[in-house]
């Protein structure tokens, strides 16, 4: 090391060591120490803020969460194993992603054309600027989003670092926003994909009334296109508009193919024919709302005209590409993509989301089959239906183990946990060599590792795998610790739990919250009847294990006033503000006495849904 070397290391570390003692008594670390552990010409230009992690430490420490599948639909259809099928994904997106990262390892997410890896991602995350929008004609407002600053840009950041991730080598992404984070969500961009791979800044122009007495009038949106690479599909004729009544009166001839020409006098007095093309190209789309009268219409929050994602997905991806939006909201993208022929994944952690996806989905006419997963909340009599990877990645996550494959003297570890190794027996492969565990087995994975591998190992496997009883097995100086699955403490893996946090009215119906872990579904108890046009619910009590001080009450119940007997096809939704009150004297909040819904006829389905995201589903016969 040189001399220059030894000089500035020695800084460092005096610097680490001033900012220890800032850290130990509460304080901000100074601008000038931070300068010196983290140098900024490392880069040419980044977003400092406080709370940001490294790029490492995102893909380290993010939760992959296994796909359970729930249902497919059209009820009925069929797909070959080796087949793809759509994904409606329920589950908190950065979790999906990390899942989905693992899949594209494994050669799961292929376009068409062979290639692994998502083609287009879509995004249109709530904007974190208190941007107040109605739904159905509502007084109040449909949703103000909750996160700011700092916050906001590192949730967003983390994603589009997982995106990356995802994305096929030749792959773009389109990043939705308003005017007031487009700017440092493009610097976190530049960081991300690189500056040399900003490909444009689309416009969405729109229309409407707009009061402004001391600004202009804001009519549009703000769409960031990058790709992953300088190897990227793009047909300029998605982007063709067309011309206005000058230009076409320009083109004054029409050939006897009925094409529009005009005819050019060069310099040297000769002529030469000029057609008119099919359109302009722009960058910049004007496109109305989707209004109240409009067949898209569905009344959501939120919700994006599809000619809007026309243009984007015909522009940079072929038919039976992979597309995808990890803030599905109220469905466009993926309905989009099924239109055009495009493969399709829509993630969101809203039921109500996930509720309204499937109902549009199911209205196209020969909607090819899509699958309905679940990532965080699981139906533990499914369990054993996961697959030989998926079912050890649950396991593994059921007990915080860290994903770590390992392979010593011939045998192969599936993780670590406090630094010891983890090995997950699945149903699969025990059943495949028909073998249950043993005292034998211990002892020839003990005998295999040998004396250089620590104290202590774990080893998980389902529950009644085991010839024996015992929770520890010990052989000379280590410690076999035996971990079944599932097991009757539950309590004890919801310890980092944070549940996919459902929206409780509809101000809040995109608020953005972090989900960490998973949890198996309970579903909530509750006590209802129904009078004439009113819902009356005497008791509800969920069952879920959130920790803190979030109450576990009613987020909200859907309702399907024709119910087939088959598909849920969400018509009403009551919010938790539809269905509570605050007590005057306590001022605690409770059940309405009576709440008003439409007259059942027919079959209804009630879905009532807590705020972790647990159902509990009534078919009530109106015809009785």
């Amino acid at each position: 090391m040189s001399i220059t070397n030894q000089n500035a290391k020695a800084v460092q570390l005096q610097a680490l060591e001033m900012a220890r003692e800032y850290i130990e008594n509460n304080q901000e670390i100074p601008n000038e120490i931070s300068h010196i552990l983290f140098p900024p010409e490392k880069r040419e230009y980044e977003l400092t803020y406080w709370g940001k992690e490294s790029r490492e430490q995102i893909l380290s420490e993010t939760i992959p969460v296994p796909l359970q599948e729930d249902r497919i639909f059209p009820p009925n259809a069929t797909v070959n194993s080796n087949e793809w099928i759509n994904k409606l994904i329920f589950g908190e997106n950065l979790q999906i992603l990390k899942t989905l990262i693992q899949m594209k390892k494994d050669g799961k997410l292929k376009n068409t054309d062979g290639t692994d890896g998502v083609r287009l991602i879509y995004i249109d995350p709530p904007f974190a600027t208190k941007q107040e929008f109605k739904v159905n004609g509502e007084e109040q407002v449909a949703y103000a989003d909750k996160l700011s600053g700092s916050e906001f840009i590192e949730f967003i950041r983390k994603r589009l670092i997982l995106a990356k991730e995802l994305l096929s080598n030749d792959g773009v992404i389109f990043v939705h926003l308003d005017q007031k984070m487009v700017h440092y969500i493009k610097v976190i961009m530049d960081e991300i994909f690189g500056k040399n791979n900003f490909r444009n800044e689309i416009i969405w122009k729109y229309f409407g009334p707009t009061s402004t007495e001391k600004n202009f009038p804001r009519k549009h949106d703000i769409i960031l296109f990058y790709s992953k690479s300088s190897d990227y599909y793009f047909d300029s004729n998605a982007t063709l508009i067309n011309y206005d009544e000058k230009a076409i009166k320009r083109y004054d001839k029409v050939d006897e193919n009925g094409k529009r020409y005009k005819i050019y006098k060069n310099k040297d007095g000769s002529e030469r024919i000029a057609y008119m093309k099919q359109g302009k190209p722009t960058e910049v789309f004007e496109i109305p709302f989707v209004q109240g009268t409009s067949n898209e219409r569905i009344g959501y929050p939120t919700q994006k005209p599809e000619k809007l994602l026309e243009i984007l997905i015909k522009a940079v991806t072929k038919h039976g590409d992979l597309v995808m939006d990890f803030f599905a909201g109220s469905g466009t993208t993926s309905a989009v993509a099924e239109k055009l022929g495009r493969r399709w994944i829509a993630v969101d952690v809203g039921k109500y989301s996930i509720y309204t996806i499937q109902k549009r989905l199911l209205q196209i006419n020969n909607i090819r089959p899509f699958m309905l997963y679940s990532g965080g909340l699981y139906d533990a009599k499914k369990l054993n239906k996961f697959d030989n990877e998926n079912w050890k990645l649950f396991a593994l996550q059921l007990w915080n183990c860290q994903v770590i494959k390992n392979t010593i003297r011939g045998l192969e570890f599936d993780g670590e946990k406090d630094n010891c190794l983890v090995k997950v027996y699945s149903p699969q492969e025990l059943k495949k060599d028909n073998m249950k565990i043993s005292y034998e087995t211990i002892s020839e994975i003990d005998v295999i590792l040998g004396g250089n591998v620590g104290n202590e190992i774990f080893i998980i496997a389902p529950q009644g795998q085991f010839t024996f009883a015992e929770d520890e097995v010990e052989i000379k100086d280590r410690i076999y610790h035996i971990l079944r699955v599932p097991y009757s403490m539950l309590a004890k893996f919801t310890e980092n739990f944070t549940p996919p946090k459902q929206p409780r009215d509809s101000d809040s119906v995109n608020e953005i919250v972090d989900s960490v872990g998973f949890d198996f579904i309970q579903p909530p108890q509750v006590d209802f009847k129904i009078v004439k046009n009113t819902l009356q619910i005497k008791k509800f009590r969920s069952n879920s294990r959130i920790k803190g001080e979030q109450k576990t009450e009613l987020a909200m119940v859907l309702i399907d006033y024709n119910y087939n007997g088959e598909i849920f096809d969400i018509d009403d939704i009551l919010y938790n503000k539809d269905l509570y009150v605050k007590n005057t004297k306590t001022k605690e909040s409770q059940l309405k006495k009576s709440i008003k819904i439409k007259t059942i006829n027919k079959k209804a389905m009630f879905i009532f849904i807590d705020n972790a995201g647990n159902e509990k589903r009534v078919v009530i016969d109106g015809t009785k």
